[in-house]
């Protein structure tokens, strides 16, 4: 383990609105834990350079900038390789750490020993991850998840870096983050399963980490699923690759048993029609026991993957 514990790092493009509010309270930290705030510039053209120019003195804080805009997850990827600490806290530049957020996160890695290939998170105002792992995949609180069901936590949608602490060094090593053709396709949610599909511990907390109450992350709705749906099948046309047929089928099999199915965890692995079967058998099996779900949309539009 070497001396700086933890690295959080500020992925940045065009955000003179928010970025000095960010800086600012992961510079506002509680207690005497050594990190580094390391903050990746996306080729702003806006004021944001002049902004990060007012914090060059400050010897907690490091600035890249970049000549030539990349992806997002590029962006997260470069943040990985060129922070210090062995852990990472991903903190966007529209929002904000809790002052504790450090605190909490360096007791909850103390009380894991200091675990590699582990992935701990907390609660964020807007957009909190519990919704899913907790209400629909089912898992609990301050309980590490690992094996063959921890990629179920994930099959309900993305895991946001931002508030979330990786263990560095483990997530370099499996390839960082999956790519994606387009930003807003969550490679956060394919990464993870397949992280989890590696023997990754994940844990989710029950203390508050991050605000993202400024957030300018589109908010999923019914006026933009087809958008969101283009989004999966990109992030799942890099993930499908990475694993063997056996092993998504065993993955769809496991969903199977879920009370709540993820059904566009099914949609996006059906443009590979080698998984129409494993899918079909799920779907019916659930439409029997539950006939009222054929008013949705999203249902007929898997029915079609799975007969056209």
């Amino acid at each position: 383990m070497s001396d700086l514990l933890f690295s959080i790092t500020i992925p940045v493009y065009n955000n003179e609105k928010t970025i000095e509010k960010t800086i600012n309270s992961c510079l506002k930290q509680k207690g005497d834990i050594p990190y580094e705030i390391l903050i990746l510039d996306d080729a702003s053209t806006d004021s944001v350079p002049k902004i990060l120019s007012r914090y060059q003195e400050n010897p907690k804080i490091r600035v890249i900038t970049l000549e030539q805009r990349i992806s997002l997850m590029e962006n997260h990827n470069a943040c990985l390789q060129h922070a210090l600490g062995d852990y990472v806290i991903f903190c966007h530049a529209d929002d904000t750490l809790e002052e504790h957020a450090i605190e909490t996160l360096y007791y909850q890695l103390k009380k894991r020993r200091f675990p590699q290939k582990y992935i701990v998170w907390g609660h964020t105002i807007f957009k909190d991850f519990a919704e899913k792992a907790i209400y629909e995949a089912g898992f609990n609180y301050n309980e590490i998840v690992v094996g063959e069901f921890a990629p179920l936590m994930f099959l309900y949608g993305g895991l946001q870096p931002t508030g979330t602490c990786y263990s560095r060094a483990s997530l370099i090593e499996y390839g960082s983050f999956l790519p994606v053709d387009h930003n807003s396709s969550p490679s956060d949610m394919t990464t993870m399963i397949y992280l989890a599909m590696q023997g990754f511990r994940f844990e989710m907390i029950d203390e508050m980490i991050l605000n993202r109450e400024q957030a300018t992350t589109s908010i999923q709705n019914a006026g933009t699923e087809d958008l969101y749906l283009r989004d999966l099948d990109d992030a799942f046309a890099y993930f499908i690759p990475t694993l063997s047929p056996e092993s998504i089928d065993k993955l769809i099999y496991m969903s199977g048993k879920q009370k709540t199915k993820p059904f566009y965890f099914y949609h996006a692995i059906l443009q590979d029609s080698r998984y129409k079967g494993a899918v079909k058998a799920v779907i019916l099996h659930t439409l029997l026991k539950k006939p009222w779900l054929l008013r949705s949309k999203l249902i007929h539009k898997i029915l079609k993957r799975i007969y056209l």
